[in-house]
């Protein structure tokens, strides 16, 4: 009977130690943060940080269509990785950044029900995708028809995201501009629904790697105008 009770607290104990530290511990120290504001003396930018929420909708529907299988959002160390030296990754999108990317922290995901550091990176890194998207037009092309952006590209269409319909009088300023090997039958158009919309716009709100206050006293402009709004 001893045996069998070690035995059963062992098996406690071998599940819900790492539980207890790697879900509960972590869990309850995020539902504590929150945003702590800049120092402009110190910091030279003034606001909070995290200083923009993220877009809901859209990120409901990242949730829904799978985006995480195959894109992360999550910096990591430099020590542990070359993330922050991949060209594009933050807000220097120079091919040789200046200085390495942030890691990621927990406040960066503050206003999130979920952080969506993803499964793999079968596609690049999302942090900071605001930084480096382009125009809104083309990520509607990319997310439509991703191979009429690259034919390598092994990303999913998300056309089902997208309306095609008859063109009345002049084309809607919303209808994508397709290539003709991916353009739809002639006189119909393909507009974003407002879920599309909604994706792109979450898309273009993932801007991470705001400085830490009190970590850096170098701040860029970008983050500095951002944060005055």
């Amino acid at each position: 009977m001893s045996q069998f009770r070690t035995f059963i607290l062992a098996l406690i104990a071998s599940f819900g130690l790492p539980w207890l530290c790697l879900i509960v511990v972590p869990a309850i120290k995020y539902q504590a943060l929150t945003q702590i504001a800049y120092d402009k003396d110190r910091d030279g930018v003034e606001g909070l940080f995290p200083p923009a929420p993220i877009n809901r909708q859209g990120q409901l529907v990242y949730a829904r269509e799978g985006c995480v299988q195959c894109h992360t959002q999550m910096i990591r160390p430099t020590q542990l990785a070359l993330d922050g030296w991949r060209k594009g990754w933050g807000q220097d999108q120079e091919a040789r950044p200046a200085a390495a990317v942030r890691s990621n922290n927990l406040r960066d995901y503050l206003g999130e029900p979920f952080a969506f550091l993803g499964v793999q990176r079968s596609g690049p890194d999302l942090a900071n995708y605001g930084w480096r998207a382009p125009e809104r037009s083309q990520i509607h092309q990319m997310l439509f028809a991703p191979k009429s952006l690259h034919d390598w590209s092994n990303m999913p269409s998300f056309a089902h995201l997208y309306t095609e319909r008859l063109a009345q009088g002049q084309p809607s300023n919303k209808a994508l501009k397709l290539p003709k090997k991916f353009a739809v039958k002639e006189g119909y158009e393909v507009i974003p629904t407002p879920e599309a919309e909604a994706l792109v716009d979450y898309l273009l709100s993932l801007k991470k790697d705001y400085p830490v206050p009190g970590e850096s006293a170098a701040v860029a402009a970008a983050p500095a105008a951002a944060a005055k709004k």
